[in-house]
């Protein structure tokens, strides 16, 4: 990313001495990392380990790079946005997870009995697509903002309820 602000932004062949030291400097960082492979974005960080001016100086090449990202690297913006849009689910509350995941019971009601309804088989067929694409869609976000933990204490809350 270094290189191609380099390129890009500073109309540079090569990395400039300043940027190959931020480079290293970034790398060093990563390697002694006390979080290991659980690492998130720097910026999401509970600890900051660089030092004021690197941080500064990553945090432009960073603002500068972010949105070209999809054009250069397709595959690791689509895997930052991913993580994301992932983080801001789990942040939700138990309650928003349990709502959302009770959303998809009428989609999936809505989606079967559409069939019922007096119209041609394309229009069923959009039908069924969009309103199973939907119960998926809250099924699938629900229990990404339970979490694991989450679904557990459901599934306890539902016996609990049984016996």
């Amino acid at each position: 990313m270094i290189e191609l602000y380099c390129r890009h932004r500073l109309k540079k062949g090569d990395i400039l001495d300043e940027y190959k030291h931020l480079a290293d400097y970034a790398c060093h960082r990563l390697d002694h990392c006390r979080y290991g492979e659980e690492k998130t974005p720097c910026k999401n960080c509970p600890t900051h380990c660089y030092a004021p001016k690197e941080r500064d100086d990553i945090r432009e090449v960073m603002r500068w790079v972010g949105p070209r990202m999809i054009l250069y690297s397709p595959k690791d913006a689509i895997i930052h946005v991913w993580h994301k849009v992932k983080s801001w689910l789990q942040s939700l509350s138990f309650r928003t997870g349990v709502i959302v995941l009770l959303c998809c019971i009428p989609f999936y009601i809505l989606s079967f009995a559409q069939m019922l309804l007096p119209i041609s088989a394309a229009a069923k067929g959009v039908l069924w697509t969009v309103l199973f694409g939907l119960a998926k869609t809250c099924q699938y976000g629900g229990l990404t903002i339970l979490g694991v933990e989450g679904y557990n204490r459901l599934k306890s809350w539902i016996k609990r309820k049984k016996g």
